[in-house]
């Protein structure tokens, strides 16, 4: 199974998200998805994502990676996740997910980067093979 990710379908629900821009609403850097090999990047300026790319990040100041392989993204997508896949914080500790970057943004913005995982399980296709 892949977890399928539109770059900018996903960047536009985050810039329509009252919740995404009320959390992330001085953050100025940048988010990076991976989901297995696949690279989405999103510029982000005071709370809005102002472009989407697949360029890689290395974690650098207001930058925040999440990542982990299609298995944990496929769990973590579906409408009743399994145990310990319904969060980003406990898929960390519990399973394959991890939360990069810089820290003085993954900790202030969690409550974004919780709302974009919301987001990623509301979009993102599935598909076999």
């Amino acid at each position: 199974m892949r977890v399928v990710v539109q770059t900018e379908d996903l960047g536009a629900s985050l810039n329509a998200d009252d919740e995404f821009r009320l959390r992330a609403r001085f953050w100025n850097g940048a988010l990076q998805l991976e989901i297995g090999e696949a690279v989405h990047t999103f510029g982000i300026v005071d709370g809005e994502v102002v472009r989407t790319g697949a360029e890689r990040l290395d974690g650098g100041v207001g930058e925040v990676i999440i990542r982990a392989p299609h298995e944990d993204w496929y769990e973590f997508v579906q409408p009743i996740p399994r145990a310990l896949h319904h969060e980003l914080y406990p898929a960390m500790l519990h399973h394959g997910f991890d939360l990069a970057g810089d820290p003085d943004h993954i900790w202030p913005y969690y409550g974004a980067l919780r709302r974009v995982g919301e987001l990623v399980r509301q979009t993102a296709a599935v598909e076999e093979g």
